[in-house]
């Protein structure tokens, strides 16, 4: 399952609590880069994770609509491993109530 990470500069410690939770194909948008505004969410996206405090409004606004209309789920976190652990689990127990 792929899992896009839109923000920060360093993911490295989220993709290793997004593999220990079963995940093992990562793409990675800063969201500086101008033409970061103009790529399509890839159509292999699983899940995507949000990094709000490394984002500006536009980009978060385009993201969040862009998986609303696909149908994908989508992590709100800070740069924070504890906290995409606590949001990962909040999705997992969501999934399994559905």
């Amino acid at each position: 399952m792929t899992v896009l990470i839109v923000g920060g500069d360093k993911v490295d410690s989220f993709t290793r609590t997004l593999e220990s939770a079963g995940f093992h194909s990562f793409r990675h948008w800063n969201g500086r880069k101008a033409g970061d505004h103009h790529q399509a969410i890839p159509r292999d996206t699983q899940l995507i994770v949000l990094v709000v405090d490394q984002v500006n409004h536009g980009m978060a606004a385009k993201v969040r609509g862009e998986a609303y209309a696909l149908g994908l789920p989508i992590i709100y976190s800070p740069r924070s491993r504890a906290r995409l652990d606590q949001q990962l689990s909040r999705l997992r127990t969501h999934a399994l109530a559905a």
